[in-house]
């Protein structure tokens, strides 16, 4: 083979040639593959080796993008295996993974078409996964949700949130009271249907419709009650008060709640505890209580999505014309309760 038609192979990066010639770079002290991608070399500057001993031997090292060194070589498995190593290692660090990427030495859009072939999905997408894994294995742990976000590599939490929310369909606060260690969680029987009751440690987290899960995810953790745990005790005393209420016997509830939620919508939920048993309000009248007469739309939103039933009486809340409007439990539910508040007033 003439210096002619290996040159023409390097000039078209043909890797039919791989392994019957090397090309070395005089400039650089460097040795290639004939289809290695760097930058072509000016034809002068190119000197040409049958085995790759013999240009390690005329003291040329090997080129770290095409490894002509090694028997057999995939540039884009490597690289794509060493943007996956970087991603698993430094995906709560950003300005080590930042850095350790940009000596890649490859544009963002190339190294974005390696990987997706690779992996079908890009580093950004990979990231996400990454990040997200992390967080939910510190929620389980009981970890907040800031320093899970913050723990995961999230600088702004409602990129955290809505990260998480197409991850796994729920939020975070949703996901650490389903799934977390040192939560208590006990379904219980009542007039309106079984209710779920949630608990940690300090207050109680959520009372819902025990069948609202089954839908948000595929393998729901058993029901627990942690012996010894105050947050067994709180769930153990909700069920007694919710009784207590249901036959008439209870106004009010003494037990701490914490329910997760935007500023606005904790707000919201602060002021309606404030109504009183056997009384309704409107959306407008909630409105100007927290302060924001014209925020009566955002108000219904938020009591839509109240996670504490009974305890936080978002069923107390009626249209302005009188109508039930909507309740997580269901109108019949919302009749019901209002019912046994006005009988037992």
């Amino acid at each position: 083979m003439n210096d002619d038609k290996m040159w023409e192979a390097v000039v078209n990066c043909d890797a039919s040639y791989d392994g019957k010639f090397y090309y070395g770079l005089k400039t650089t002290g460097i040795y290639c593959r004939p289809s290695c991608k760097s930058k072509l070399p000016k034809r002068g500057n190119v000197v040409f080796f049958k085995t790759k001993e013999d240009a390690e031997n005329a003291g040329f090292r090997p080129c770290k993008r095409c490894r002509p060194d090694l028997l057999q070589y995939d540039p884009a498995a490597e690289l794509s295996e060493r943007t996956k190593e970087l991603l698993d290692h430094y995906f709560n660090d950003r300005v080590k993974l930042s850095s350790d990427m940009k000596k890649m030495g490859v544009s963002r859009k190339h190294l974005t078409q390696v990987f997706k072939q690779q992996y079908q999905i890009t580093p950004s997408e990979y990231l996400i996964q990454v990040r997200i894994d992390a967080a939910k294995q510190m929620l389980q742990n009981g970890i907040s949700i800031t320093d899970a976000a913050s723990m995961a590599g999230y600088e702004n939490l409602s990129e955290f949130y809505d990260h998480f929310r197409r991850q796994t369909g729920m939020t975070p606060a949703r996901y650490r009271q389903i799934f977390a260690d040192n939560i208590s969680r006990r379904v219980m029987e009542t007039p309106i249907g079984p209710l779920r009751i949630i608990a940690s440690q300090e207050a109680i987290l959520c009372v819902e419709q025990a069948g609202r899960i089954s839908a948000e995810v595929d393998k729901m953790p058993t029901d627990q009650i942690i012996s010894g745990n105050a947050s067994g005790e709180l769930v153990k005393d909700c069920e007694v008060e919710l009784r207590e209420y249901f036959v008439g016997k209870r106004k009010s509830f003494d037990l701490p709640v914490k329910p997760e939620g935007t500023d606005f919508q904790k707000n919201v939920w602060e002021h309606l505890q404030q109504i009183p048993y056997g009384q309704t309000r409107t959306h407008g009248d909630l409105a100007t209580m927290i302060g924001n007469k014209k925020a009566s739309r955002a108000v219904g939103m938020a009591n839509h999505c109240n996670p504490i039933l009974i305890l936080i009486p978002c069923h107390r809340v009626i249209g302005a014309n009188g109508s039930l409007t909507g309740y997580a439990a269901g109108i019949e539910a919302k009749k019901y309760l209002l019912r046994i508040e006005k009988e037992y007033a």
